[in-house]
């Protein structure tokens, strides 16, 4: 089924190009699902290939038809599917690559215990295909290495095609135990089409935001590229290790997140009594407020009560985690020692209310951060008011008395 395309469409470099891009995109995919003291490389040992932390590797050849059966799917993965036959050929060459050292069965046998060969191609199953169906009898044992051996025999003598011909011939070429070993190594992924949905999953498993997904697809995507393509003209190995990758692209994930809803609804619940708080007594200890001035103090409680609430809810919401809000007030009560070292430790005792008040407008002006995202000046100057309700910080030379 042509689709009404020339023979000249049909046989296009196009073809070669999605090929290319398929292969690119489940390198990325793997690359998303790496974990610690791993690798994975793009045409280093394979078409891709995954290092893994416990001395195996799993090497993959990636096959992409662009041809459709009449309900308009990728065309059956068939029993002498030249990809098939091409792709177990290229493993049988690299379990017997004398020129590093797998002459021998021994060494041979040696590689593949440590391997394992992964055929992923969006073609789909099918229930002809007697070769994979005897291939999976053979690794449950309800088919013997010598029956497998005799079947893949009758498809040699089967096709006319030299090119099946010579692959299937240098895999029947391999020592028994070798053969034996290499076929209960071999995994098929059928029918993986749609790569860019499996790398979104991928991304959004990394808890980035639904909204967020498509610009860290399209922002890895494209400096991932970039980095392959100065890696391969600098005569590099395309290979990404865990740390590499965690090191160099995780600013994409991190500046992903959401911003912090800044004009959230509030509805604060005062306290009986406002002067009775303890960052109130200090402010009008160092004359920043007068002690009957009732209109600051639910000012400045409302603040106080939205930075403390906000948190709250960012916390229970999943926007923030704990240890970010630790490092949040320890960010803030740091600046504040700054500033209390320099204006107030040393200051005298007529100067203690003075320098108070400069430490304070200072810290005032401050809008603080956390985790990335900048807070107002109300939530700011609510959250110097928290910490000195807390008694965490305080203005005056001796405001631990206060």
């Amino acid at each position: 089924m042509n689709n009404g395309k020339s023979f000249s469409e049909l046989t296009s470099a196009d073809k070669k190009e999605v090929g290319f891009h398929y292969q690119y995109y489940y390198f990325l995919y793997r690359l998303l699902n790496l974990k610690s003291g791993q690798s994975v490389g793009l045409e280093v040992k394979d078409d891709v290939h995954t290092e893994l932390d416990n001395d195996t590797q799993i090497l993959f050849q990636l096959k992409h038809t662009v041809q459709k059966n009449a309900a308009d799917f990728a065309v059956a993965l068939a029993e002498l599917d030249n990809d098939l036959w091409k792709t177990l050929h290229n493993w049988a060459k690299i379990i017997s690559d004398e020129s590093v050292g797998r002459k021998h069965g021994h060494e041979q046998i040696a590689f593949i215990a440590k391997t394992e060969f992964h055929l992923v191609t969006n073609k789909s199953e099918s229930h002809k295909n007697n070769f994979l169906k005897n291939l999976e009898c053979y690794k449950f044992g309800s088919v013997s290495s010598g029956e497998l051996k005799s079947y893949i025999e009758t498809l040699y003598r089967k096709t006319q095609n030299s090119h099946l011909k010579n692959y299937i011939k240098v895999v029947l070429t391999l020592e028994d135990k070798v053969f034996q070993l290499f076929m209960s190594k071999i995994y098929l992924e059928q029918s993986v089409e749609d790569l860019h949905s499996l790398i979104k999953k991928s991304i959004r498993e990394k808890m980035v935001a639904n909204s967020k997904v498509d610009i860290v697809f399209e922002r890895l995507d494209s400096n991932i590229r970039t980095d392959n393509y100065f890696k391969i003209k600098q005569g590099q190995k395309v290979e990404v290790d865990f740390d590499s990758f965690y090191s160099r692209y995780r600013n994409i994930f991190s500046a992903s997140r959401e911003p912090l809803q800044l004009g959230k609804p509030f509805k604060p619940a005062y306290p009986d009594d406002v002067f009775s708080q303890v960052f109130i007594k200090q402010l009008i200890a160092i004359k920043a407020m007068k002690d009957d001035d009732v209109e600051k103090a639910y000012e400045y409680t409302l603040k106080k009560l939205k930075i403390t609430r906000f948190l709250e809810d960012w916390l229970q919401s999943g926007e923030l985690v704990s240890d970010e809000i630790i490092e949040f007030h320890g960010d803030v009560k740091n600046k504040w020692q700054n500033g209390f070292e320099h204006w107030c430790q040393d200051c005298l005792d007529h100067e203690a209310i003075s320098k108070a008040k400069s430490l304070l407008y200072d810290l005032r002006q401050i809008e603080f951060t956390i985790a990335s995202s900048k807070l107002n000046t109300e939530l700011s100057n609510g959250e110097i008011y928290h910490l000195s309700d807390e008694r965490i910080i305080g203005w005056h030379r001796d405001w631990e008395d206060i």
